[in-house]
């Protein structure tokens, strides 16, 4: 028979020996995850057989496109820092125009798999357009009221929370959409509308603010024209944003521009043909020499195309046959140079 002491032993053995596997386990999982490569493209993607849009993934000479989610309506996508995972919208409504939204912030991996809900759903309240903190610890987003769902426009109030949708903080009270964090991790880029109430004068303006809080900086004060949707280069030097103005949809004229963080030295980079309300959700290639957007060759819909960041020829990724076939808010996955988390 063995003795008391012997078993203890035996069973300590066991125990970490099974611990052991466990830890070489999850190590060998997450090394067999594919690191980020920098060469992929998130965007809102819609398709025939799919009448909402879904999340779909491309490389990014528009190669290898592959859909992620499906359903419910879900956009804005954007990348963690270390490129395994997506945030993104929401949207439990179905899409008519009588219905109001009620979009919540989502997390899933860069598969498509494991998805989580961030925010909580509440009546007459929207929550969406998240961006990550550059250490993957916190999210921003912008959350306020329900409208319908035909209504393009969706701002409200700025708030931060932890990854994990913990530990909501607002950061900057009404108005403010397009949040876009500072790749130092100490600003907020987003965007102000001004004069709501004026059909003539509302307009606008590129703001920034400290994460830590107090008052935005405006960076932007073109009067009657919309300045949107901005990013920061990879090295955090120069924030590009688009400029455009209530004809555009009928004019065709938007334009690209990108200027030093502090509002100065604002250079035009693309003038272009563009039938919707503006291109929106602009992104840098990591490497910092692209620019990823939104164009609309036509008035039926809205496709991804590239330009280099000193200018050049426009180069569509995604086809553009009608509104069965429109692309949105491209998002660049980052370079991994960590290993991941």
């Amino acid at each position: 028979m063995p003795s008391r002491r012997s078993a203890v032993s035996l069973a300590v053995g066991i125990t970490s020996l099974v611990v052991v596997f466990a830890i070489a386990s999850l190590v060998l999982t997450r090394d067999e995850t594919p690191a980020a490569r920098g060469d992929v493209i998130a965007y809102s993607c819609k398709e025939p057989g799919n009448p909402w849009y879904a999340i779909c993934v491309m490389k990014s000479d528009g190669t290898e496109k592959r859909r992620l989610t499906s359903r419910l309506t879900t956009t804005d996508p954007a990348w963690s820092p270390d490129g395994r995972r997506i945030a993104f919208t929401r949207n439990e409504d179905v899409g008519e125009s009588t219905t109001f939204t009620d979009d919540d912030v989502f997390v899933m991996d860069a598969g498509g798999d494991d998805v989580r809900q961030l925010t909580p759903e509440a009546d007459g309240q929207m929550s969406g357009q998240p961006t990550w903190s550059p250490d993957g610890e916190h999210i921003v987003f912008m959350r306020g009221p329900s409208v319908h769902s035909a209504v393009p426009s969706r701002f409200g109030d700025l708030y931060v929370m932890r990854a994990d949708g913990s530990d909501v903080r607002r950061l900057v009270p009404g108005l403010a959409k397009d949040p876009a964090w500072s790749p130092d991790g100490r600003q907020i880029a987003f965007t102000r509308t001004n004069n709501l109430s004026s059909p003539t004068n509302v307009n606008d303006d590129i703001y920034v603010v400290d994460v830590a809080g107090g008052l935005p900086r405006r960076l932007t004060r073109t009067a009657n024209t919309f300045e949107t949707s901005p990013a920061w280069s990879p090295d955090g030097s120069r924030i590009v944003f688009a400029r455009w103005t209530n004809q555009t949809q009928f004019d065709g004229k938007a334009a690209v521009y990108v200027m030093s963080r502090d509002g100065t030295g604002e250079r035009l980079v693309l003038a272009h043909r563009h039938f919707a309300d503006g291109p929106k959700n602009l992104a840098w290639s990591p490497d910092g020499r692209t620019i990823a957007f939104e164009t609309s060759p036509t008035r039926d819909c809205t496709a991804v195309a590239l330009v280099g960041v000193d200018g050049g020829a426009v180069r569509r990724l995604t086809e553009c046959k009608g509104s069965r076939r429109a692309a949105l808010a491209p998002a660049w996955q980052p370079v991994e140079v960590t290993g991941g988390r």
